[in-house]
């Protein structure tokens, strides 16, 4: 046994290092993966599952989301049979990613040679963004998969001219599998499609006449979710989350996608030693190396044109099934004839890559996605510790499944969840409503997704005390609050500066005159009286060095209101101006998201502030009476606190 398998590497030394290749690219893969929290989009698209039939899965499941079907209905039959344990959820999609570095090999070796699949398959096996999208159970994996699949059998119809049915049905089924799964996958398929021409013959025109039927007849029956999802147009837009790129947004994803480290780097300069020492000679760019060029380059100017056009749909896992043909093409121009060089260097590959990629997986993981299943942990041990009935647990998030999946995988009732939804900051007046009606001595706050500053001060306003804090690497927050100011809470920072006028008299800073002040007061004997015709109400206006502003920080204001009437738009405004008169910030909390007409009520506004021009700038902070109706001002507290960077 051992002889015959020492023959077979004598006779296949690219194959036996390849064999190590997937060999780690497996163990980075399958280590860990089920063991850091599903991502938002992941447990939506189980949330998405739950439904008693196939029509209810496609019209409720899958064309709200924005993806072609496939992976929704994998996941449906699937979870199925395995259930829905995070192991046996996103197992499939690790054992395809393995599959995918296998392909990338077999397509650079029957292209090209040995070599040119064994560089690229090493980079697809060990770069952290690679394995991270291998890991998640959304259309990444299946996606890159099914894209390659496509275009090994591509490769064999037109490269090796092997026109046998089993390659056209290989090629159609593969092609239609790709549009099933991603739109950007999807965009690949039809990107080979387009390359066909530039290899059509008199041998090959019918099969792929036939081949582009087939694609067309399996595609048919989703026709209709693709043009109900089209209208979508994006992720981005007013109601949207995603921004448009940056014109320097490609070298951001190469830094991206090679580590955000300097080993890859160093790496691709080593390949690019040996290929200047040996391989420039005879340089010349077939037209297959143009279509692999393309094949990187078109998806990412038609994604880049459409969100700046258009809605903005390019993030970096965009590229994901157009990056292997980069490096395909890049390494395609080497030659299998140096072993002892090629061993030597994916040997390295491999042990800086693998450690790269370990001590890079929490850092890809935590930048992205937040921590649902560690805030659900938290809650627990609140629970374990004050009792359930002791606590009201609110949330920024988007479904309460999201967190009512691990409390139903620790096999527990999940406890009442009441989510704060976006409203461009009207979720801060249904918060207050809310905590008006709250009896529990507790309060805990889980920020998942993003969600007004403030939501934590306003829920200081009654609850002062907080017991326990944590941060998920700024992606998800965890604040337990308490009503009862003899229990001893964390530490809390020290304002760098503070500004308060209580109404009780005249006061210059905040431009208060006996004249104003009346008697209708939320304590004490005076407050501000702010009638309809005086549009600008009391506030301070500052140079940034009497604010101690010397790098960015955060403003908390609160302040007392009565309003005689509804308000439509009368916001606390904040703003910073140059010595050149220049404004550069300007920023507004809206009273209205507090107000009660007829009854006092406290309104918050938090803001972070950016690093000051210069210590000289001008500060305002002032209440503008916009919708001119009466006001009444007291207690009006402005701090400023450091930034944690």
């Amino acid at each position: 046994m051992m002889e015959k398998l020492k023959v077979w590497i004598g006779q296949h030394p690219y194959d036996a290092i390849f064999v190590l290749i997937i060999l780690v690219g497996a163990v980075l893969r399958l280590y860990d993966f089920s063991h850091w929290s599903l991502s938002n989009d992941e447990l939506s698209a189980l949330n998405r599952l739950r439904f008693d039939s196939f029509s209810d899965l496609i019209q409720n499941g899958v064309r709200p989301d924005g993806h072609p079907a496939f992976t929704q209905v994998f996941l449906y039959y699937w979870t199925t049979i395995f259930g829905l344990q995070t192991f046996w959820v996103r197992l499939p999609f690790v054992l395809i990613g393995i599959a995918s570095i296998g392909l990338v090999y077999a397509i650079g070796k029957q292209w090209f040679n040995a070599a040119t699949g064994l560089y690229a398959s090493l980079f697809i096996a060990v770069l952290p963004f690679t394995i991270l999208y291998s890991q998640l159970a959304r259309p990444y994996s299946f996606g890159l998969f099914f894209t390659l699949l496509t275009a090994y059998f591509w490769g064999k119809y037109f490269l090796f001219h092997r026109h046998g049915s089993g390659i056209i049905i290989g090629f159609s089924l593969s092609a239609a599998l790709a549009m099933y799964t991603h739109y950007f996958s999807f965009m690949m398929a039809g990107f080979f499609v387009l390359a066909s021409f530039l290899f059509l013959s008199r041998e090959n025109w019918k099969g792929f006449l036939i081949s582009l039927l087939i694609i067309f007849l399996l595609y048919l029956p989703h026709l209709n979710i693709f043009f109900d999802q089209l209208s979508l147009g994006g992720v981005g837009g007013a109601e949207g989350w995603l921004g448009k790129p940056k014109g320097g947004w490609i070298f951001d994803f190469f830094y991206y996608a090679f580590g955000s480290s300097a080993f890859h780097p160093l790496l691709l300069l080593a390949f690019l030693t040996v290929f200047l020492v040996w391989y420039t000679k005879d340089i010349h760019i077939t037209k297959i190396q143009w279509v692999l060029l393309a094949m990187f380059l078109l998806p990412y100017l038609l994604g880049f044109l459409y969100s700046i056009i258009i809605n903005p749909i390019l993030q970096y896992s965009s590229l994901l099934f157009a990056f292997p043909f980069l490096l395909l093409f890049f390494f395609s121009f080497f030659k299998a004839d140096r072993l002892l060089v090629s061993s030597i260097i994916v040997l390295l590959g491999l042990t800086g890559g693998s450690w790269v990629a370990v001590d890079k997986a929490d850092d890809y993981r935590n930048s992205q996605f937040a921590d649902f299943q560690a805030c659900a942990a938290v809650y627990m041990d609140w629970e374990n510790k004050f009792q359930r009935d002791s606590i009201t647990l609110t949330t920024a998030i988007n479904h309460p499944y999201y967190l009512e999946y691990y409390f139903y995988n620790a096999r527990k009732n999940p406890p009442k969840i009441t989510v704060l939804e976006s409203k461009r900051g009207r979720e801060l007046a249904d918060l207050v409503q809310i905590i008006e009606q709250c009896r529990t001595p507790y309060f805990a706050y889980l920020r998942l997704k993003p969600a007004p500053i403030d939501i934590p001060d306003v829920i200081a306003g009654a609850f002062p005390v907080l017991l326990d804090y944590k941060d998920y690497h700024g992606q998800a927050e965890a604040y337990l609050f308490a009503r009862d100011t003899s229990l001893k809470g964390l530490p809390q920072p020290k304002p760098i500066s503070r500004f308060y006028c209580d109404f009780e008299e005249e006061n210059e800073v905040f431009g208060v005159n006996a004249a104003s002040l009346d008697t209708i007061c939320y304590d004490g004997k005076y407050a501000m009286h702010l009638p309809p015709e005086i549009e600008w109400g009391p506030g301070i206006k500052i140079t940034t060095r009497q604010a101690e502003l010397r790098s960015p920080s955060k403003v908390k204001i609160k302040v007392n209101v009565l309003a005689d009437s509804t308000l439509v738009d009368s916001p606390i405004v904040l703003t910073l101006t140059d010595q050149f008169g220049k404004q550069y910030v300007w920023l507004g909390g809206k009273l209205e998201n507090f107000l009660t007409p007829g009854k006092w009520c406290t309104a918050y506004f938090t803001a972070n502030l950016p690093h000051p021009n210069s210590l000289n700038d001008e500060l305002k902070i002032f209440i503008w009476n916009h919708d001119h109706r009466n006001l009444w001002i007291d207690n009006f507290s402005i701090e400023f606190y450091k930034l944690d960077n």
